[in-house]
């Protein structure tokens, strides 16, 4: 019998991912996967190094009416980092909204880094993202995902119809990070002044750490001049938000965030 009706295949789909750690390696104790969502086996899964998965989607994007969830389970002693294959594209919604939602646990003593491409909604698409963490004490979190202004290639910028999004993360219960908010260009313009200016992306990264007093400080002394802004809300807790006008220049910033926070946790 199938999960999901067959009319709903692509458009409905759930990934439930979890991570052990077993006789000195991490490996995957459970996972299902719907379509659109697909993953790879694990890479580097050896004691001395952090293993790697990549996300993929196996359909063209999102489309109006679709609703993905990701679950993600970290279990002590387990160390994973998380990518993905490519940008989500979200695609015309014809009125109809796009739902993700992304759900990320981490128990004490487990370690996730997850590093998700931008999201491109294309002109007309309308999207609803739920981003939700839970931490224990004594885990460790390295997070980032960021949002295009739209195919930037091709000249679209801002014209969506709509994107909100919502990340969250709580450690025992405790919110310590809410960053909510809804764009809808044709009706606030992002290229205000004090909004998005001239740039065309945005990005978040989260660093939940023992360390992250010094990832902070060390991410400013790497990004002196740049559109970054960085922050320690709570103790163990560092925040940085960025805003780049071209792709390289945000990725060059993903970059660093990510090299800086996996040379933390290897070294």
């Amino acid at each position: 019998m199938l999960a999901v009706p067959l009319s709903e295949v692509g458009r409905r789909g759930r990934l439930n991912l979890i991570f052990s750690w077993r006789r000195g390696r991490t490996v995957i104790r459970d996972a299902y996967c719907e379509v659109p969502f697909k993953i790879t086996r694990l890479h580097d899964a050896h004691p001395a190094k952090i293993a790697h998965l990549i996300l993929m989607q196996s359909t063209a994007g999102l489309f109006g009416g679709d609703t993905t969830e990701c679950t993600i389970h970290v279990e002590e002693g387990a160390r994973i980092l998380i990518t993905q294959q490519s940008a989500t594209k979200a695609h015309p919604s014809g009125g109809r909204r796009a739902t993700q939602t992304n759900r990320i646990r981490v128990e004490a003593g487990g370690e996730l880094h997850i590093y998700y491409d931008p999201l491109i909604p294309f002109c007309g698409a309308r999207v609803c993202q739920t981003t939700s963490i839970d931490v224990a004490p004594g885990a460790s979190l390295c997070f980032w995902e960021g949002l295009m202004a739209g195919r930037v290639g091709r000249g679209e910028t801002w014209q969506f119809d709509e994107f909100s999004s919502e990340t969250s993360l709580r450690v025992n219960g405790r919110q310590l990070y809410l960053d909510r908010f809804r764009s809808r260009p044709r009706e606030d313009p992002p290229e205000k002044q004090w909004m998005m200016g001239n740039a065309r992306y945005l990005g978040t990264g989260l660093c939940f750490d023992q360390r992250a007093s010094a990832f902070a400080e060390r991410l400013h002394q790497l990004l002196p001049d740049a559109g970054v802004g960085i922050d320690t809300p709570a103790p163990g807790l560092a925040v940085a938000r960025i805003v780049a006008v071209h792709g390289p220049e945000f990725h060059r910033y993903r970059s660093i965030f990510a090299s800086l926070l996996n040379s933390i946790a290897i070294g």
